[in-house]
């Protein structure tokens, strides 16, 4: 059997497989995309405004952008990279 041969034969096998990857892709995206808007919702129910850009924005880009959209947002959320410590707030009230 030659490559064309098999190619020819499965190639029912391969759209069917595309297809399905292309179905989770589109539900990996929705959920980062609604875990995002629910997240920023709780922060905005908190008082905190998110970095950068607004919740609707971050949404959509996590629509568009999956799962590297999703972690830049926990990113600058989240992570202890991006967090204020007490100690830093201090000195940010006594300069002001």
């Amino acid at each position: 059997m030659t490559w064309i041969y098999w190619l020819k034969n499965y190639q029912h096998i391969w759209q069917t497989f595309e297809g399905m990857l292309w179905l989770i892709n589109g539900f990996i995206h929705l959920l980062f995309a609604g875990a995002v808007a629910r997240d920023c919702g709780e922060l905005t129910k908190r008082g905190i405004k998110p970095i950068l850009v607004s919740p609707a924005t971050w949404a959509f880009t996590a629509l568009i952008g999956g799962v590297w959209v999703g972690g830049l947002y926990w990113l600058l959320h989240h992570s202890t990279l991006t967090r204020l410590t007490s100690h830093t707030l201090k000195d940010i009230q006594n300069e002001a």
